[in-house]
């Protein structure tokens, strides 16, 4: 028997066993997880047994790799609709399926591009175990510039993006320097010309600064 015999004896015998396996062995098709290849300095990395949906400071990159390579609890933990959720306020992580879920919709208010339409993110490559494995883009508000959104995803499954929402003080105890103390003062700083009505700007600095 010549090596090509034997290579069509051998997938033969694959798909026999693969077409007889009992039915209930099989993860039913629609959630059945894509088959990500994920770079061997992450295998040290533990799964995240739970999500946390609210946190106060920003994920280290390993706290952000420890969420998205749990593949099989992302189900669980999706968040499937954004016009089902209020504004999310300050320290909320969210998970979304981007293909699922347009997540930028979110109801606040990001500075732009120079267009004017656009939105205007920072790109940047996160490094967990000196690899590349990470993709972070950032977002910040028009109005409170202390206010950021931090977007992750896996470089090999972009489908699966963490969101974090957080507001980070000036300063240390948590006021805000005197030229922004007041609504008129952080409007005209970074509203980039913009006239905003009271609803408009109560509607996004509620969220932002809860619990202050």
């Amino acid at each position: 028997m010549n090596a090509f015999q034997l290579d069509i004896s051998f997938w033969k015998s694959v798909y026999f066993c693969w077409a007889y396996l009992p039915t209930d062995a099989l993860p039913p098709t629609p959630h059945r997880l894509p088959l990500v290849m994920l770079p061997k300095q992450l295998e040290c990395v533990v799964k995240a047994p739970h999500f946390q949906r609210e946190r106060h400071r920003w994920n280290t990159n390993e706290e952000v790799a420890a969420v998205l390579i749990a593949f099989e609890r992302h189900q669980e933990w999706q968040t499937t609709d954004v016009k089902a959720r209020p504004v999310p306020p300050r320290g909320t992580t969210l998970l979304y399926n981007r293909k699922k879920v347009r997540y930028r919709k979110d109801g606040y208010i990001w500075k732009k591009r120079k267009d004017g339409k656009t939105t205007r993110e920072d790109h940047m490559k996160l490094k967990v175990q000196g690899v590349e494995c990470i993709y972070g883009c950032y977002a910040h508000s028009a109005i409170l510039p202390t206010f950021h959104r931090r977007c992750y995803w896996l470089l090999q499954n972009p489908d699966i993006v963490l969101v974090h929402y957080l507001n980070v003080p000036l300063l240390e105890d948590n006021k805000l320097p005197p030229a922004l103390s007041s609504a008129s003062s952080a409007i005209n700083a970074f509203a980039d010309g913009r006239k905003w009505t009271e609803e408009e700007l109560l509607s996004q600095l509620r969220p932002m600064c809860a619990c202050f």
